[in-house]
């Protein structure tokens, strides 16, 4: 099972992978990780996944792959001896 997010009620929920592939579903619902609760009804704004990827709204839910490494910006400041 894969924990998904339903685009349009904002609730979340374990699916099976084919949902994610099917031809209707599939435009309703997004792989999230372990531990992502729902959204609250009267804060979230429904729509569609194609409508949610144009807003940027799915950006936070993408996972870095394996190989991937999350570096954080810092500054370096060498101090001269």
């Amino acid at each position: 099972m894969v924990l998904a997010l339903h685009t349009v009620s904002g609730q979340v929920a374990d699916v099976s992978p084919k949902m994610l592939e099917h031809p209707h579903f599939k435009n309703y619902l997004v792989p999230v990780e372990e531990g992502r609760k729902p959204f609250h009804p009267d804060m979230y704004k429904g729509g569609t996944v194609e409508e949610k990827a144009r807003t940027g709204f799915l950006d936070r839910f993408k996972k870095l792959e394996d190989d991937e490494v999350a570096v954080e910006d810092e500054t370096h400041i060498e101090e001269e001896d």
